[in-house]
């Protein structure tokens, strides 16, 4: 039998089906907690933080540990702990504009608040790149200077409107030489060397893992829905911190066949008969009010695509040298959908909206991410011009309660229904 989540309190509220084997999360969780451990543990194993775009794959290649402050922070958001570990950064004389995420990290790591409410330990070194965020590299680097640690950063050219071939090339060029900058830092401040062979074996099981939550995501075209972004946004964990890794690929293959076999049976994440708007959620959630998903399906509406976590597995290739293999991830790290340019965002949004016969758009403007929130007006007035359906923009943030207006948003929403609703008519 499925498991069901009651998304309400009161009786007659929608329960929401949960995939037998989505408990199994917590193997890849426990499998990273315990790997973390025994690295810290062991004098030659060696950690270090690391953050979104970073091709994570490079520490698993050299066996380092990479820990993830913005993972962390989602955990210091969920546990509710999010909000006093900002205003504690603030009292540091970080400011209320600053990125969330960020403020939660330097937070967290000044109180040396536990793992399980979203704490972090100093590692042997800190990565990063400037892919998808701005904030990262002078957060990343204040941080390094601060644990007195070495800190290495790419930096990583944007694919803009009217990029060539020829510049692209140039680019990729420029991202490969970092690589090997990379390695030759990694060496210096670990003593380890690059193994092609563990390299190969690493990125073969990446794109296992990739391949498959694109396959989960072929699934979610189908109506009803059989995954709601209320499951994406906490069973997406594997893509990121453990690409490479055969734990998440178990994961990832128990939760795709539960997924076929409620498809197979003609059944949806809800109730027969209560799926009435399907709708795209586009931006980082609210990790502190996580309920917002579940709220939705009172309404009928069922998250059947979101952006943001189907970014996390791009479709990657086998390659068979190493600087192929380098050119390859080169790429890809430039290639992210939060740093298309406007045109290309517009076209993927509205090619999505077809394939997964959407109702509805949400954008989640948010505070604390300026790559994903820009445009957006624009992206809506197109989305809406194009497709004829509604779009909602919502003004929040992913960790700071402070900026969530539970009247207001409640309100909007309410509207937003009535606009599909009417649209369907």
């Amino acid at each position: 039998m499925d498991k069901v989540k009651n998304s309400g309190d009161a009786a007659g509220k929608v329960m929401l089906k949960t995939l037998p084997h989505a408990k199994d999360l917590k193997w890849p969780m426990l499998w990273w907690i315990a790997m973390e451990k025994i690295y810290r543990t062991l004098p030659w194993k060696k950690t270090a933080w690391t953050c979104a775009a970073f091709p994570i794959e490079m520490m698993w290649i050299y066996d380092i540990f990479p820990d993830h402050p913005e993972n962390m922070a989602t955990v210091a958001a969920a546990r509710k702990q999010s909000q006093r570990l900002i205003e504690h950064a603030e009292s540091m004389g970080f400011s209320r504009d600053l990125c969330s995420y960020c403020k939660t990290n330097i937070g967290a790591y000044d109180t040396k608040i536990k793992k399980t409410l979203g704490g972090i330990s100093k590692p042997d070194i800190v990565v990063c790149t400037n892919a998808i965020c701005d904030t990262h590299w002078k957060w990343f680097q204040i941080m390094a200077d601060k644990m007195n640690v070495p800190f290495f950063m790419f930096d990583i050219p944007k694919w803009v409107s009217g990029t060539d071939e020829k510049t692209l090339e140039g680019n990729i060029d420029y991202v490969v030489d970092q690589f090997y900058d990379l390695m030759a830092f990694i060496e210096k401040h670990t003593g380890k060397k690059m193994n092609e062979k563990r390299l190969h074996k690493v990125l073969a099981r990446s794109m296992e893992l990739s391949n498959l939550w694109r396959e989960i995501f072929e699934c979610r075209k189908s109506v009803p829905s059989p995954y709601s972004g209320a499951e994406t946004s906490a069973s997406f964990f594997p893509l990121v911190v453990l690409p490479g890794v055969q734990v998440g690929i178990n994961f990832f293959k128990k939760i795709l066949a539960d997924i076929k076999n409620l498809t197979a049976k003609g059944e949806g994440t809800m109730p027969r008969g209560n799926e009435k708007y399907r709708v795209m959620w586009e931006g980082i959630p609210f990790w502190y009010r996580m309920r917002f998903m579940y709220d939705l399906a009172q309404s009928g509406v069922v998250i059947a695509f979101e952006p943001y976590t189907y970014s996390f597995a791009p479709e990657k290739k086998k390659c068979f040298t190493m600087e192929e293999t380098l050119r390859d991830v080169a790429k890809l790290i430039m290639d992210t959908p939060y740093a298309y340019n406007l045109e290309r965002r517009i076209e993927n949004f509205e090619k999505w909206i077809d394939e997964y016969k959407l109702d509805g758009v949400i954008l989640h403007e948010n505070m604390s991410c300026r790559p994903s929130s820009a445009g957006m007006v624009d992206l809506a007035g197109a989305i809406m011009r194009d497709k004829g359906i509604p779009v909602l923009i919502l003004q929040c943030d992913m960790n700071d309660p402070r900026a969530y207006s539970e009247g207001q948003i409640k309100t909007r929403v309410e509207g937003f229904i009535e606009f599909m609703e009417a649209n369907k008519k």
